[in-house]
């Protein structure tokens, strides 16, 4: 209610960049309670990759351990046409190591369940949707769908591309999703020999992607990504065969793992991201993750950069004394948005162009950078990787 100012953050969404920050804000002292609408976490499919700039970011909030033992490290993506001729190799491995944290692959619910688990008790709260969010000059007010407020000192909405937080952020002027052109369907399935140990693998041919690693033990994850119209969906059965007949001209590895896979397991969603804009606060709610700086998958950073934010933010946050000062607030919002508005455009319009050149269709274009990507020299795709993870929380 209005004139009470609660010493607590309401976090919105139990994704990686919120659990990140329930642990990283309680190491600075500040109290936080994560609501999340689903009934179980760590039932989402799908593989993560947790290059080393985020992984370096876990390990300050004592988590990093787990999610090593857990994944598979990453020596070196290749980059592959559908014929699979080798264009050029990401020294991954090589130039993590001069930064101190590996770059590694886990599962999506992996990386959850671990944040979730090194929070106290009571943090997380499940079958809890928000539906609408109030503030006024005193805090800041969560109200939830079965009929509970919770109020607060200040809001994070970590809820993801389809933001309700967003909404309020941005009313009517909330910037549009772009639909990138692409369908994926995903899978984690488990096999031998199918992929070396530290190896990534990339396909790309006409309009299509498809991409193999090791993601902890037999785990082998793969995805298949696809120009398709917005909107589309997969019949009740023969989605391996219509996959498969996608993939009639890549290599035999691509088909042999959606055969093995249960269909039941193949998770299809249409890709999007943001244009990227400068302001994610409003009085007391602020953005993080997907619902600040939604991005596609070409350069491996959307998980990574929202726990980079989740370090950034609490650092930023410190500076109210566990939310006591809470005239430091606004500066600290604001300041954690200036620091992190720049990092996240680069990688949301890196990824952007990152994807035409992989998904490209046009026979002449593709000849061309068939041709050209060989000749690339190892010290220019070092700096690729080295831009890529450099940025130090």
């Amino acid at each position: 209610m209005p004139g009470d100012t609660p010493r607590r953050a309401l976090i919105i969404g139990a994704g990686p960049g919120g659990l990140s920050l329930a642990i990283a804000l309680h190491r600075v002292g500040i109290e936080a309670t994560v609501f999340e609408r689903v009934r179980k976490i760590g039932t989402v499919g799908g593989g993560l990759g947790v290059q080393s700039n985020a992984l370096r970011a876990l390990m300050r909030l004592g988590i990093g351990d787990r999610l090593i033992s857990a994944g598979s490290e990453v020596r070196v993506n290749e980059i592959h046409n559908s014929a699979g001729k080798l264009l050029f190799q990401l020294p991954q491995g090589e130039v993590a190591d001069e930064y101190g944290a590996p770059t590694i692959m886990v599962p999506r619910s992996e990386v959850q369940l671990a944040l979730a688990d090194a929070l106290e008790e009571g943090v997380l709260q499940l079958e809890s949707e928000c539906v609408g969010v109030e503030q006024d000059a005193d805090g800041v007010t969560a109200h939830l769908a079965d009929g509970r407020a919770e109020r607060g000192a200040l809001l994070i909405g970590a809820d993801g591309g389809y933001s309700l937080v967003r909404k309020h952020v941005y009313g009517a002027a909330e910037p549009p999703l772009r639909y990138a052109g692409i369908a994926t369907w995903r899978a984690i399935v488990e096999m031998d020999d199918v992929v070396p140990a530290g190896s990534a693998k990339y396909y790309s041919g006409s309009g299509k992607q498809f991409v193999i690693f090791r993601a902890g033990g037999r785990r082998i994850y793969w995805g298949l990504l696809n120009t398709e119209p917005e909107g589309g969906k997969d019949p009740p059965e023969g989605v391996r065969e219509s996959l498969c007949e996608l993939l009639g001209d890549f290599p035999a590895v691509t088909r042999t793992l959606i055969k093995a896979t249960n269909e039941s397991n193949i998770v299809r969603t249409d890709l999007y991201d943001r244009d990227p804009v400068p302001n994610w606060v409003k009085g007391r709610v602020v953005l993080l993750g997907d619902a600040a700086h939604l991005t596609t998958p070409f350069i491996g950073q959307g998980a990574g950069i929202s726990m980079e934010d989740s370090v950034v933010l609490a650092k930023e946050l410190a500076l109210t004394d566990g939310l006591r000062d809470q005239s430091m607030l606004g500066a600290a919002l604001e300041s954690y948005q200036r620091v992190r508005a720049p990092r996240c455009a680069k990688v949301v319009l890196t990824s952007r162009r990152r994807g035409r050149l992989y998904m490209m269709s046009n026979p002449a274009l593709m000849r061309v950078r068939d041709t050209v990507l060989p000749l690339v020299p190892h010290f220019a795709t070092r700096e690729m990787v080295r831009r890529s993870i450099v940025y130090d929380v």
